[in-house]
């Protein structure tokens, strides 16, 4: 498989099953996954993490599409729709507490508040989670997406913003204009804090990645 190879297409329904697969694989080794639900159940806990999350999305919803596979996910929403309303994010304890239990649950809260409050306060395009499957990684699949992200930032003339908890994706996300603006210990995890300033307007016209539809 190389780049070429793979489509990108939007998210729909349908593909449900497998994004939420993807995801809690692709995110089993991240630190503060493994700091909420332990290592021996991240995976697990993940596939219910992504599966309350995916339904709460409310921006633009991409997927890596490898024949019939997906192998990548990615999601970016315009303030202030990045934001759980407070009374979605007390609905969702519940389902957590029946599938994480209570001491991950107050784990997850807590994560979640901490990178709430980092959120810039200015109009910004926040983008995350982008997932690609282990088997699919180092094969430009989330170079795809990001730049699918970033013709967004580029046509709107607007601010990005992001949140890595992996020391090795900083220097990825550099290569697109992102800069860490603050970092912060969450749950034990180092969280970086990512921010990519307004392109020129000239720019702007260049237009954005359109993703086929299927």
């Amino acid at each position: 498989m190389t780049s070429g190879d793979v489509r990108l297409v939007e998210w729909h329904p349908d593909l449900e099953s497998a994004t939420i697969d993807l995801l809690a694989r692709a995110f089993s080794t991240n630190p503060i996954h493994i700091a909420a639900f332990g290592v021996e159940s991240v995976v697990a806990c993940n596939r219910d993490f992504f599966r309350a999350g995916l339904s709460l999305f409310r921006g633009r919803r991409l997927v890596a599409m490898d024949g019939p596979r997906v192998i990548g996910f990615a999601h970016w929403a315009e303030s202030p729709h990045c934001r759980i309303p407070a009374g979605q994010r007390l609905r969702l304890v519940p389902v957590m507490l029946r599938s994480f239990g209570l001491r991950p649950t107050l784990r997850v809260g807590a994560w979640l508040s901490a990178w709430g409050k980092n959120d810039p306060p200015g109009a910004h395009w926040h983008f995350g989670p982008i997932g690609v499957a282990p088997e699919a990684q180092r094969k430009g699949v989330g170079r795809r997406l990001m730049d699918a992200y970033c013709g967004t930032l580029d046509e709107r003339g607007s601010v990005g913003f992001l949140e890595t908890d992996k020391p090795e994706n900083v220097s990825f996300y550099r290569k697109w204009g992102f800069a860490v603006t603050t970092q912060a210990t969450v749950i034990g995890a180092t969280t970086y804090f990512m921010t990519r300033p307004k392109k020129p307007s000239s720019v702007h016209s260049q237009g954005t990645f359109q993703p086929t539809r299927q």
